[in-house]
């Protein structure tokens, strides 16, 4: 799936400043297949998902706040096969509503911008997007990584994608 934003080469001077504020990160060994276009259920749907983060000290937290998001409308999902390459990134992005993420294949590192401490998940084990810009890692220089996503309620029109990039964050 290609950036979802523009991107302006230009060189000029008078478009330098411009430009560097709109760069956007790019994706590179990282493709989406979407599986499943927009659906939408003909009943009323909503969820409420509380986001804690845990930590390997058994305490259940590892410091950061955790988050309550409340999903009035999540009647729409989209469903999507996600891989990385070897050595792949996601590039800096979000997307326009949560998702949930099932890692089938490898590990990946995902790291938030709210916090920017980096995360491990492995297949087997999945991960709830509550939104916000993040960037996802596959570290490993010989196996592949891949994920199945549920967009859930995104507020996107019909046909268009799930994921926009963004102006990368330094950690």
């Amino acid at each position: 799936m290609p950036p979802q934003t523009a991107r302006d080469d230009t060189d000029d001077e008078a478009g330098a400043d411009e430009n560097a504020e709109s760069d956007v990160d790019e994706p590179d060994g990282f493709d989406v297949e979407v599986v499943g276009e927009h659906v939408t259920f003909p009943d009323e749907v909503g969820a409420t998902f509380t986001l804690m983060f845990g930590d390997d000290d058994g305490d259940g937290d590892d410091g950061t706040m955790g988050s309550h998001h409340t999903l009035d409308d999540t009647s729409t999902i989209v469903v999507a096969d996600v891989n990385w390459e070897p050595g792949g990134t996601s590039g800096w992005h979000r997307h326009p509503g949560s998702a949930l993420v099932n890692i089938v294949e490898g590990e990946l590192e995902i790291t938030w911008e709210r916090d920017c401490i980096t995360r491990t998940y492995t297949a087997g084990e999945g991960f709830f997007d509550p939104g916000e810009v993040h960037n996802a890692d596959n570290l490993s220089d010989e196996e592949g990584a891949r994920a199945y996503v549920v967009f859930l309620g995104i507020g996107i029109p019909d046909g268009e994608p799930a994921t926009e990039w963004v102006e990368p964050v330094e950690c």
